[in-house]
């Protein structure tokens, strides 16, 4: 079976001012379809950037990532958009949910992005949302929300549009211990239903155990690809 996700030499080289910070330093993974992974460091290991490369968010200084075989490395900005839009779901540790929309349209929001029908969008988000525990809150903006719901409309919103892969950055980093748990049991539940692959990042060698490889991160390079 072929790497639905690989890293060559991956490097990232922050400059600010005349001082130059090397975030990644020649990491390599492979990661294949419907595997859940784990990114394991400490604080400024170079996990999250390494995600961020690896999802198109950022661009490597040098290095390649191909997804699906495609050239992540080589797409302009508006060939990255449509390639996430298609395949791709991101859960973010802070949540970014727009707080102008409500649970539904937020969850909804990589559906609405593909154009699919209003009507259809809320019976998809609504069914999903439902699934998690929501249904009394699909009208409430993300200020009436705890962090632990906003953190399961985050991952909807990743999940809803079936990707191929998702990627999640510390998902459950601002959550207490008991929903933490919560949250990662169902994240990796709704992977499973949908056969995704999914690449998480964590600091959290217990949650780290629940993939089924972990990959670990040392001063920007990649050091041991299993447990």
């Amino acid at each position: 079976m072929d790497p639905i996700i690989t890293a060559e030499n991956l490097t990232k080289i922050y400059r600010m001012k005349n001082v130059k910070m090397t975030a990644l330093d020649q990491a390599s993974i492979a990661v294949y379809p419907g595997e859940v992974c784990a990114i394991v460091g400490t604080s400024g290991s170079g996990k999250s950037t390494l995600l961020s490369l690896l999802a198109g968010l950022e661009r490597p200084t040098s290095g390649k990532v191909f997804i699906k075989g495609k050239p992540i490395h080589r797409m302009n900005e508006k060939q990255l958009v449509a390639f996430r839009l298609n395949h791709i779901g991101f859960v973010f540790q802070a949540f970014n949910l727009f707080p102008v929309l409500t649970a539904w349209e937020n969850a909804a929001f990589g559906l609405a992005c593909r154009g699919e029908p209003r009507p259809l969008q809320y019976r998809k988000a609504k069914r999903l949302l439902g699934r998690m525990g929501l249904q009394d809150h699909l009208n409430h903006k993300p200020i009436e929300l705890s962090g632990g719901q906003q953190q399961r409309v985050s991952i909807a919103r990743a999940v809803l549009p079936k990707p191929d892969i998702i990627f999640a950055d510390e998902p459950t980093g601002n959550l207490d211990s008991h929903t933490s748990q919560q949250i990662m049991d169902m994240l990796l539940e709704l992977v499973r239903d949908n056969g995704a692959t999914l690449v998480f990042v964590t600091h959290d060698l217990e949650k780290a155990q629940q993939a089924d490889r972990i990959i670990h991160i040392t001063d920007g390079k990649t050091e041991l690809q299993g447990r």
